[in-house]
């Protein structure tokens, strides 16, 4: 399947990938998106926690339980987990709130704990379980059994406000944790309380969230059933098993829609969702989605499929570093030229960035390579590179 020089290449990236994440891990827990000198200088939820669930899984415990605990600490009084901070943990967000960050702490959270048992830690999280439960009731409609949300994955409210899969799988995970955690703890009201929203919010999921046998991105007034990465979400947060008649839909679904024939790997969303000017740097497949795909069809033993999204690591790093997404000349143009008509280009370091690409190596050769390194794309590298070890593949 690999090659012995394509087995070191995928070696040296998974040893760069621990430098990187080593490299952006802060004295009190915090872990930054990227490095300081490059676009996000932030600690952002979504990525730590899914960072962490990637640290838990290589038994680095230490370092785990400390992030948690910075997580403890930056929690809003509200219950709510900001969409970012900043190095020092104070609130540094620009969006709405973003649900899912409260529904993948509170996962991560029952992942440390399956894996130490450390019920003194748990005790000292229970306050802050409670407030981030507490807050995520404030968005629950009991007439639709959903979660309703302004910001999503993609940090796009034109196209993720209303009732979606990724805030709503994400929030059920982290309720469901929050359930046996309470159990765990005796907190039997609790317990019984969190474990019937639970399952109501599984029930509105599955009626309103599945069609064709497979989830779809959004429903409300304005349903929006194309393909789109956080239709995995499921999967990722092990609601569903990878070889349940949904979900193998639900990823030949995205894999159908989604696979980038010039570039390769997969793209987060349908190019159309992008206007105007929102698709950063080009249209173009990122590197954890394009990993995530790589995990699925490991773990469902379909390793001719994974090879060719492994692969795209091998032909896209820069020295082991790994991009959040690519995307060709032209297209970054296109982008550039679209999100200066509509006033984006100057906000949020994308000038910063683009000047960056500008001024790469890739860019002579045709290619964008957006934000090197991207934490959370080497972390779900290094969730998958064990799997190619363990099904004897390096």
């Amino acid at each position: 399947m690999f090659t012995k020089k394509e087995k070191l290449e995928l070696k040296k990236i998974q040893k760069k990938s621990r430098e990187v994440i080593d490299s952006v891990y802060l004295k009190n827990g915090g872990i930054m998106a990227s490095p300081p000198e490059a676009r996000y200088p932030y600690i952002y939820p979504r990525d730590l926690a899914l960072t962490l669930r990637v640290m838990n899984e290589l038994k680095d415990y230490q370092r785990v339980k400390k992030s948690l605990n910075f997580l403890l600490k930056a929690q809003r009084e509200t219950g709510e987990w900001a969409q970012r901070y900043d190095q020092e943990g104070n609130i540094a967000s620009y969006r709405p709130p973003q649900l899912d960050c409260n529904g993948l702490v509170l996962h991560m959270l029952r992942l440390y704990y399956e894996s130490t048992e450390d019920k003194k830690f748990m005790e000292k999280a229970w306050k802050p379980i409670n407030q981030g439960v507490e807050f995520i009731k404030e968005h629950y409609l009991p007439e639709e059994r959903l979660l309703f949300s302004l910001n999503s994955i993609h940090e796009w409210p034109p196209m993720e406000a209303g009732f979606d899969v990724w805030v709503n799988v994400t929030c059920y995970s982290g309720i469901r944790s929050s359930y046996k955690i309470a159990t765990l703890l005796g907190k039997e009201d609790k317990a019984e309380e969190w474990r019937d929203l639970a399952r109501d919010l599984w029930i509105g999921i599955s009626k309103k969230l599945i069609d064709g046998n497979h989830f779809i991105k959004l429903e409300d007034h304005r349903r929006i059933s194309d393909a789109d990465i956080s239709e995995m979400a499921p999967y990722i947060t092990r609601c569903v098993g990878t070889n349940e008649t949904v979900m193998k839909n639900t990823v030949k679904y995205i894999e159908e829609n989604l696979w980038d024939q010039e570039l390769e790997g997969i793209c987060r969303y349908m190019e159309k969702y992008g206007k105007p000017g929102r698709n950063n740097g080009g249209y173009g497949p990122y590197s954890m989605y394009t990993a995530w795909m790589a995990q699925y069809y490991l773990d469902a033993d379909e390793i001719d499929k994974a090879e060719k999204y492994v692969k795209w690591f091998l032909k896209y790093n820069r020295g082991g570093l790994i991009p959040e997404h690519i995307s060709t000349k032209d297209r970054f143009k296109q982008w550039k030229k679209e999100a200066i008509e509509v006033g984006r280009y100057n906000s949020v370091g994308r000038k910063e960035e683009s000047q960056r690409v500008l001024t790469s190596e890739e860019y002579k050769n045709n290619l964008v390579y957006w934000v090197v390194p991207l934490t959370w794309g080497h972390a779900e590298y290094l969730k998958t590179y064990p799997k190619l070890t363990e099904k004897g593949l390096i």
